[in-house]
């Protein structure tokens, strides 16, 4: 799908169920930018994964919840806990964020 197409599909209201769940089939994406751009990023809720990697990220945060809590006394240990979180987030975010690339026809 051409970058264009995408950005049609992604302002289309129709695709936007209860103006705030986007789902899309033609989209290969699993995370989209919000509606209003700027604002964050959502779940293309026409992918497979989308909502067992919902589930997952909801379990992974409260169980460093959990972890960090269990940390109480040690500042240090909470705050490299928490620094890798974040990093792993914006890693796992990056590697997501970019659309598969195109199948090349075979010929």
């Amino acid at each position: 799908m051409s970058h264009p197409l995408r950005d049609l599909n992604h302002c289309n209201p129709g695709n936007w169920k209860l103006g705030v769940f986007y789902f899309c089939r033609e989209d290969p994406r699993m995370i989209v930018p919000k509606r209003l751009r700027g604002l964050g990023w959502t779940l293309n809720f026409a992918r497979p994964l989308a909502v067992p990697w919902l589930l997952f990220l909801i379990a992974l945060g409260l169980g460093l919840l959990e972890l960090l809590r269990s940390l109480n006394g040690d500042g240090d240990a909470r705050l490299a806990l928490q620094l890798l979180a974040a990093l792993g987030l914006v890693a796992l975010g990056y590697r997501l964020f970019r659309p598969p690339p195109a199948k090349r026809p075979r010929g």
